[in-house]
């Protein structure tokens, strides 16, 4: 893990559980489930906006740009 990495994942906040010592099993296990349920929804959702991202069509300047450039290099 290099630096940048680091900073982001010490940046990344802390899911907010109550405290050990403060908490019977049911309740450690109902925290989990939230935590849990909440991290799948977020995956979830950033799953469908790269999707979408993904399947909008490429720009026709784009493409001809990527065209041209695929034919510079095939040139000799």
């Amino acid at each position: 893990m290099d630096d940048k990495q680091r900073r982001m994942a010490a940046d990344r906040p802390k899911p907010v559980l109550p405290q050990a010592s403060a908490m019977d099993d049911t309740d450690a296990r109902e925290a989990v489930r939230k935590y849990k349920a909440q991290q799948k929804a977020i995956t979830r959702g950033l799953r469908r906006f790269f999707d979408s991202v993904a399947a909008e069509p490429v720009p026709d300047d784009f493409m001809e740009l990527l065209r041209k450039m695929d034919q510079d290099w095939q040139e000799p």
